[in-house]
């Protein structure tokens, strides 16, 4: 074994060579001695003696050119050997060889610690040794395919395997395979560089798990968010609407404004909750931005009809000026931009005691830009510190720590118009100094403006938007209509009960969601259903959720409206999935929820003849 392991490391290329060049000359002198004497006209012992000098010189000569010539070349060799060997066992990824035929020709020392083989025990074995079923199976079939076809399937890239250790622990590892054509007689050879996947793996683990956790957290918060605001919602349109019923029944200025002051504090409870949920929202990534056209004069002129009415409280003239021409439309979500205006000019009249706020608008269209709408709003309020400017767009802060004592608020209503105006594709920007006031900068993307027409004197437009709720401002815009009311709470019973029935409607009445099924389904079967069906969606015994589409299953097609304290992102598209044909959050909207009511209630009859046509149309196709 020790001569086969020395016969295998020695070089033999310079003897060969030097055996080689023994015989040319010998073969040589031969021809010379024999042959020469044939051809020309010598002396053949004087060809004789130069043979003899020729072959003794040769066979002085040959020990000293062994000595000083290939000697030091073979030397050289075997350093350079011993060099690559020293370089490959130094690595610190381990690095295998394999014939073509799938034995270990090497094995480095970071192999050997990786695998806890010994190089002398795994050379010239199967590298099959070296995985796990089912790969060790495999491993023979893929190489005899591979000679085969020659198709390669893991030379020449980067992929992850499975290894095995002496032990028989498995573990993950990164293999990048090549192939090399030697000089020994051609000979092909595989090499293999590794990489132990383990601790990538452990922290990919880790980091999956830790996300989970996270993801986790972040639906508790949710479910905590909706929850508190069901809970919260659901007492305030108690609140809310009984003090608008005192309102239009107290004559007393004390008793007025005692209302006021409950209806003005509620009203303020539930913006604090809108914010929380809309940040709340924005962080999760589940809020959604829609991109349709619509009018910036319309939503400026809704803005200005808005606030206006809190400006004039203070004193202060708000004024809303165009420079230049405005696009007649601009493609954006105009829910998410007006609560954006809506917000920094709430801001400006909450800090501002004298003078007067301005909302002055203009298009950016410069050439090579993209379009957009810039939207300033100028104050003379209390002004920022410079230090304090960035500080005012973090959740929950605002720039002094008395500004909360002396003027309200929660701090997040420019955090969330800042997010919102990146969701639109704009941003907000602010320049201030205190005592001088704050102009704060909203700029969005208007999208293409080449077939919308530019509107020279944008301020006429700007109108006091009209009531379009004509029937809600009749004296009995329920008139004749029968409303079932599904809800569990007494007090929101009876509120929605006296609202809907002082609109002229006739009101039953249900606890739960089991009793407004059996309610609806008989008053169905006698051939008189409601016109309406009010659901709450959070109800003992039977929720809404269940009633509606158990109602839907059983073949009733009459409208659902949904009534629920829950306003997440998803919650609308919740109770429709259910069944529901319209939704109306808590606190309830007297106006708007007579109207919505109104709405469906006297279009049933037109919807009936829409269905009963469509049943034709489908008769007459099977």
């Amino acid at each position: 074994m020790q001569f086969l392991a020395w016969k295998k490391s020695t070089n033999w290329r310079p003897l060969y060579f030097l055996l080689t060049v023994l015989i040319t000359i010998f073969c040589v002198e031969v021809i010379v001695m024999y042959l020469l004497p044939l051809l020309l006209p010598v002396n053949v012992s004087e060809w004789g003696e130069a043979f003899s000098d020729a072959l003794l010189l040769t066979m002085f000569s040959t020990p000293l050119l062994w000595y000083w010539v290939f000697s030091p070349m073979q030397k050289l060799a075997e350093t350079e050997t011993n060099k690559a060997n020293v370089i490959v066992n130094s690595a610190i990824d381990p690095i295998i060889t394999i014939s073509g035929h799938g034995l270990i020709k090497s094995f480095n020392a970071a192999a050997e610690r990786l695998f806890g083989y010994p190089a002398a025990e795994v050379l010239g074995k199967n590298v099959s040794i070296l995985m796990p079923s089912p790969y060790r199976e495999e491993h023979d079939s893929y190489m005899d395919r591979y000679w085969s076809t020659r198709e390669q399937h893991i030379i020449g890239i980067v992929r992850e395997g499975v290894g095995q250790r002496s032990d028989g622990t498995t573990f993950p590892i990164l293999l990048s395979a090549n192939e090399v054509i030697t000089n020994d007689k051609n000979t092909t050879l595989f090499i293999g560089i590794l990489r132990d996947l383990t601790a990538q793996k452990q922290a990919e683990e880790e980091l999956h798990k830790s996300k989970q956790i996270a993801e986790a957290a972040n639906i508790a918060k949710s479910e905590f968010l909706a929850n508190m605001s069901h809970e919260i919602r659901t007492p305030m349109t108690a609140i809310l609407g009984f003090t608008d019923i005192l309102l239009n029944n107290v004559k007393k200025s004390e008793n007025v404004d005692a209302a006021s002051t409950i209806k003005r504090n509620g009203e303020h409870l539930i913006n604090v909750i809108n914010d929380i949920l809309d940040l709340s929202k924005i962080e999760s990534g589940k809020i959604n931005v829609e991109q349709i056209q619509s009018s910036p004069c319309q939503i400026l002129a809704d803005v200005a009809s808005l606030m206006r009415v809190r400006a004039t409280a203070k004193g202060l003239p708000l004024d809303v000026r165009f420079n230049g021409t405005i696009p007649e439309t601009i493609c954006t979500d105009p829910t998410r931009l007006r609560q954006i205006i809506i917000n920094i000019v709430g801001n400006a009249i909450k800090f501002t005691e004298t003078g007067s706020i301005q909302i002055v608008t203009r298009l950016l269209n410069k050439p090579g830009d993209e379009p957009k709408l810039q939207i300033n709003v100028i104050d003379t309020g209390i002004g920022i510190a410079k230090s304090k400017i960035e500080k005012i767009f973090q959740p929950f802060t605002q720039a002094d720590s008395s500004t909360t004592r002396q003027f309200g608020g929660t701090g997040l209503g420019l955090s969330i118009s800042k997010r919102m105006a990146e969701k639109l594709g704009g941003e907000i920007s602010v320049t201030s100094s205190p005592g001088n006031g704050s102009t704060f900068t909203i700029t969005v993307f208007t999208g293409p403006l080449d077939n919308v027409r530019l509107i020279q004197n944008a301020a006429e437009v700007v109108l006091e938007p009209a009531n379009g709720n004509e029937a809600a401002d009749s004296a009995s815009p329920l008139s004749n209509s029968r409303i079932l009311l599904v809800e569990d709470g007494p007090d929101n019973q009876r509120l929605i009960g006296f609202i809907l029935e002082k609109a002229g409607a006739e009101v039953t009445l249900a606890d739960n969601g089991q009793i407004g099924l059996e309610l609806a389904t008989t008053a169905k079967s006698k051939g008189c259903p409601f016109h309406v069906i009010l659901m709450d969606m959070q109800m003992p015994v039977l929720d809404g959720y269940d009633a509606t589409r158990r109602l839907r299953n059983n073949g009733y097609s009459g409208p659902i409206i949904a009534l629920t304290a829950h306003a997440m992102s998803s919650d609308r598209q919740k109770c429709l999935d259910a069944g529901c044909d319209d939704y109306a959050a808590k606190p309830i909207d007297k106006t708007q929820l007579i109207s919505t009511v109104a709405q469906y209630a006297f279009s049933q009859p037109a919807q009936k003849s829409r269905d009963a046509i469509l049943g034709i149309l489908i008769q007459q196709q099977m």
